[in-house]
């Protein structure tokens, strides 16, 4: 390791040396908070309309609109900070500038895995609940005549006030297909660091005449912002 030394005219010599800090070693690769089976997309497979969930593989599958799981994962930049430690060497004090490399927070994505490839027949959903929205947010994605790619709150509905379904809010971030996947990404400072989404869930439906083609997530998992 080379060390710069800056020598000061002064009655105690100082000298000052700057040396690498040493990031902390990466986290294991996050799990994704729902997993679903594949081969399933069929929309019999209690896709709302109440018949259970029988999870049933069958020739009608469209893998295009298989669920195979979601993933809400942080994203992380490296901050580097400088700390100063002064030491006495043969009677002389020796400063040190030692740079620490901190991992911190940078938004998040929300990755959608299916079977194949998406395509523009589809139209694809991840939900999930925040406290910053009153009602529920809605990741949505679709390439075809419906060009859909963004994030919306949608406040609560008022059954007997029509103009409650107009109340929509959208939210920072866009999707991006990489693969048989939609990755969905939030810029820093979206949602504050700390803050949980609760009761997950994704589902598939055809951008035609919208039936359920597949639905993952019971709501019962969660994810915290900058985990």
């Amino acid at each position: 390791m080379k060390l710069r030394l800056i020598t000061f005219a002064a009655t105690a010599a100082v000298v000052a040396a700057v040396v690498p800090g040493h990031a902390a070693s990466a986290p294991a690769a996050p799990k994704p908070q729902i997993t679903d089976a594949s081969g399933d997309a069929n929309g019999i497979n209690d896709q709302g309309v109440g018949v259970g969930s029988v999870s049933a593989s069958g020739p009608v599958d469209d893998s295009n609109a298989d669920i195979t799981s979601v993933l809400f994962a942080t994203k992380f930049k490296t901050v580097t900070t400088f700390k100063t430690v002064t030491t006495i060497v043969k009677k002389k004090k020796v400063t040190k500038k030692i740079a620490v490399k901190t991992r911190v927070p940078d938004g998040f994505t929300v990755t959608l895995n299916l079977s194949a490839a998406p395509d523009g027949n589809h139209i694809y959903d991840v939900f999930a609940n925040h406290p910053s929205c009153s009602g529920s947010l809605d990741f949505t994605f679709n390439t075809g005549p419906l060009a859909l790619n963004e994030i919306d709150c949608s406040a609560s509905i008022d059954p007997t006030d029509p103009a409650s379904l107009l109340d929509i809010s959208t939210v920072p971030g866009d999707a991006a297909v990489v693969g048989n996947s939609i990755v969905w990404t939030v810029p820093a400072g979206a949602f504050p660091v700390g803050s949980t989404f609760t009761e997950l869930a994704a589902q598939t439906e055809t951008a035609i005449d919208s039936p359920v083609m597949d639905q993952a997530g019971d709501g019962s998992a969660t994810y915290k912002v900058g985990s």
